[in-house]
């Protein structure tokens, strides 16, 4: 019987990475291991020494791509807030589809973001910060990444057929609720009923869009009239 065993002279060379791609990788490592880190202990607790720990890389390394601590530290949550983002922008272009499920869609996406570690995280970063540079710095993120999600919102609401005032409420309340929500569930237990007041906000959101589109049914209708 033969040997088929290809030889390693006869096996493909595996490509080696360019040097950008492994700057590219050491930077990635740092970023996610600051993540993990302020998600778990938040600014207070967070040490650069960890995170090289966490993400296997060396400390000189980690010092030329952030010398500073607080550049890591806005580095990851841009990080978060890009990925939030396209969460929520596939959100959108789904529910684009099904007009009938853009409320539903909206109040996932606040959910999933209010909710959950990465406003905790953000909201954290921002109160430490105050008027810093860091705060400062948070701030503007935020307006990048999450004012043009809302923004978003709005547009898709407007396309399907609602007035901007009616789109502009109805996102903006739904961010608000949840965003309220968000607060009462670190200041108190009860989270229990949450689900039921989010519950409570759709039923009215629902009204108030369809008031909207009774109100613009009943002027083309005057028209033909």
């Amino acid at each position: 019987m033969s040997d088929h065993t290809p030889s390693s002279a006869s096996m493909p060379a595996r490509a080696r990475k360019t040097q950008a791609q492994r700057r590219e990788e050491t930077r990635a490592k740092l970023v996610q291991g600051a993540v993990d880190l302020l998600k778990k202990k938040r600014y207070a607790g967070f040490r650069v020494a960890d995170v090289t720990t966490m993400s296997g890389v060396s400390r000189g390394a980690q010092s030329h791509y952030f010398p500073m601590k607080d550049d890591l530290v806005i580095e990851a949550l841009e990080f978060v807030f890009k990925e939030t983002q396209a969460n929520a922008l596939t959100k959108i272009a789904k529910a684009k589809a099904h007009p009938d499920q853009l409320l539903q869609a909206l109040i996932a996406d606040s959910k999933d973001f209010f909710l959950g570690d990465n406003f905790y995280l953000s909201l954290d970063l921002m109160m430490v910060g105050g008027d810093e540079p860091l705060g400062q710095a948070v701030q503007q993120l935020a307006q990048n990444y999450r004012v043009s999600v809302e923004n978003a919102w709005r547009e898709i609401f407007k396309e399907s057929g609602y007035s901007a005032s009616t789109a502009d409420e109805v996102v903006s309340l739904t961010f608000c609720v949840v965003r309220g929500l968000s607060i009462r569930k670190i200041i108190g237990p009860d989270t229990a009923r949450i689900p039921h007041m989010i519950k409570l906000w759709k039923q009215q959101a629902t009204l108030l869009l369809e008031s909207d589109l009774g109100r613009k049914n009943n002027k083309k209708q005057r028209k033909i009239d």
